[in-house]
């Protein structure tokens, strides 16, 4: 009898780790991978290198909507803004670091340093790039769950880059970067061109920023912009 207990306790130590492994995967993890199965599954981001999307877009600090033009690489900080409205022209565009713009209300100059490092933050923490980071399991973004919920992701130095607040099928519903704690709302995702899903829409918490998604398309490679004039 002692024999026989002593093999059942060994098969039983035996089988703890693995079971609790099973048991107990990381939940921060598995919110990632969720949130990249309803945008449309890693296999589509993963192909995803730029994108092209076209929005019209409703602000408080400006009399009338426009169209937005916004096409970006993913792979390195290269994005360009064309934003037009019956009563506005404005450009700008940053690519090897350095950055232009121009508009109604002035010459084509080069930006401030100040400008680029804000363009630039945002598009370290941009809530479409950041999918695409995730499917290819990028090692230098981590995945945490905050204490409300939210799918957070942080920097190998300890920055928060951004959050998403998933619904219970993984599709967002709300996301913020850096340290905005209100964020933006996101509305239904539609089914895109490269199998990717966008939410339809998406409003600031307080409403002085408005966008309904027009078109969008993923690339394979950065889009063939112009970064270098109007």
């Amino acid at each position: 009898m002692r024999v026989i207990l002593a093999a059942l306790c060994a098969l039983l130590l035996s089988l703890t780790p693995a079971a609790s492994a099973e048991a107990d995967p990381d939940p921060a993890r598995a919110a990632a991978d969720r949130l990249v199965a309803a945008m449309g599954g890693a296999e589509a981001w993963s192909r995803a290198h730029g994108l092209i999307i076209r929005a019209r877009h409703w602000e408080t600090s400006i009399d009338a909507p426009y169209e937005n033009l916004i096409q970006m690489s993913f792979d390195e900080p290269r994005m360009r803004f064309d934003g037009d409205s019956a009563t506005m022209i404005r450009r700008r565009a940053i690519a090897n670091g350095a950055g232009w713009r121009v508009s109604e209300l002035r010459e084509l100059s080069p930006m401030t340093l100040e400008q680029v490092a804000n363009d630039l933050k945002w598009w370290e923490a941009h809530a479409y790039r950041n999918i695409g980071r995730l499917a290819r399991k990028d090692p230098t973004i981590t995945p945490r769950l905050a204490a409300d919920g939210r799918l957070e992701l942080y920097r190998p130095d300890g920055v928060r880059l951004m959050w998403y607040r998933l619904n219970p099928a993984g599709e967002p519903v709300a996301f913020g970067a850096w340290d905005n704690e209100q964020g933006s709302v996101f509305g239904p995702l539609i089914e895109r061109g490269g199998g990717i899903k966008l939410p339809a829409w998406a409003t600031s918490a307080d409403g002085a920023f408005r966008a309904i998604l027009v078109e969008a398309t993923a690339l394979p490679a950065a889009p063939a912009a112009d970064w270098s004039k109007p």
